[in-house]
């Protein structure tokens, strides 16, 4: 990457490392290298528009050998150099000069959504291969509690107790568990791959911090998408007046230098002027009626836009409130749990219980406090994914 590709990409980092430890570094090289090119190529682009009303001087030179009949070869020189300008659009330069700005400001949120994208992939990823780290440890408890129960099962089955099917279904809710185990690490290494695709780094280099809750009128000022569509509804506007100008007079200054040798003579010669034109065309009012059409269903756009992103704010709000909810029901379970245990380890004591049922209770116990960690990461990957959709 050349200096400046690399000072962007710093200045980036910082911008987002300084609250969260997820950033730009963090991803490819490659995808940094193309995040730093398009970077360059929005600005490239938006020089090239702002200025595109600058006229061009034209130049042109050559040389000619001619003859006629019975006559010797002559040779001839000549140059030349023309330079065209508008000065005077009806509007149409300011016009294009803003539309340029707007279509930078576009693509600039096109790009921060692109890397966003990138994070929040990366981000839940990371948080879904924790998940996946502590729902393998749940599934050692299952496994043990289901082995307990086969056990219990077995003993009760061979001395008459229970019957076959009781027995059976041990047996499946123990080779269930274990399945579920094949599952859960094919789910982990399935979201490593999609990792390395993003970032050379493994999960556990990756520290990933809370995200701040965001108010449902931050979200919705800082919504990319919204200001997208905010940036589209301008710049149909800027495009209607660009049409109209169009089809009103130019103003243009002209300008030319000439030179001619041959061995007869040299000439040079000099013109300046000012033209003034305007089109008559057949179709001006469809084209300037299309693009008030295409105005007015930006704004309808923008504020479509708008009720989608109080939607996904609504939606990512409604599943975190089901997570606490969770949350709360697994603390109720655990205090029950507490009660049961004190009760439990005192009947195991002193022989009226058996140690397979404190084991049991135990590893359900645990199983649950497992089940609020796995919330509280969900819950970090909703607040992400919010945090990930603005500016």
């Amino acid at each position: 990457m050349t200096k400046k590709f690399s000072l962007f990409i710093t200045l980036f980092c910082a911008c987002f490392s300084g609250a969260f430890a997820v950033d730009i570094s963090h991803l490819s090289a490659d995808l940094q290298d193309k995040i730093a090119h398009k970077e360059a190529a929005i600005e490239a682009g938006r020089k090239r528009q702002k200025y595109d009303f600058v006229g061009e001087i034209s130049l042109s030179g050559g040389v000619e050998r001619s003859r006629a009949d019975n006559t010797d070869w002559e040779q001839t020189k000549n140059a030349g150099a023309n330079f065209s300008q508008d000065l005077f659009r009806s509007g149409g330069i300011i016009a294009s000069v803003r539309q340029a700005e707007f279509w930078a400001e576009s693509e600039k949120l096109r790009l921060t959504q692109e890397i966003n994208g990138y994070l929040r992939d990366l981000t839940t990823l990371v948080l879904q291969t924790r998940q996946d780290e502590t729902r393998l440890t749940q599934n050692e408890l299952s496994i043990k509690n289901a082995e307990i129960a086969l056990f219990i099962k077995r003993r009760q089955y061979e001395a008459g107790e229970a019957d076959i099917t009781q027995l059976n279904d041990a047996l499946k809710a123990k080779n269930n568990a274990q399945k579920s185990r094949l599952e859960l690490l094919n789910a982990k290494r399935s979201r490593l791959e999609e990792i390395a695709k993003i970032s050379p780094l493994t999960p556990e280099k990756i520290a990933v911090d809370d995200y701040p809750a965001i108010a449902p009128e931050q979200f919705a000022a800082n919504s990319i998408a919204v200001k997208l569509a905010k940036v589209a509804a301008k710049s149909a506007k800027e495009q209607t007046r660009l049409t109209i100008s169009s089809f009103l007079p130019t103003l243009r200054a002209n300008a030319g230098a000439s030179w001619r040798e041959n061995a007869l003579a040299e000439n040079k010669g000099y013109n300046y002027g000012l033209s003034l034109s305007m089109p008559l065309s057949f179709t001006e009012k469809w084209a300037i009626e299309e693009k008030k059409l295409e105005a007015l269903r930006a704004d309808s756009e923008e504020r479509a836009a708008v009720e989608e992103s109080r939607r996904i704010y609504a939606q990512s709000l409604s599943a975190s409130e089901a997570l606490e909810k969770q949350i709360a029901v697994s603390e109720e379970n655990i205090a029950l749990y507490d009660s049961l245990i004190a009760v439990t380890r005192a009947q195991a004591e002193s022989g009226d219980r058996s140690k397979f049922d404190l084991e049991t209770l135990q590893n359900s116990r645990e199983s649950d406090i497992l089940d609020i960690e796995i919330a509280k990461l969900s819950l970090i990957i909703e607040r992400a994914k919010l945090f990930y959709a603005t500016n």
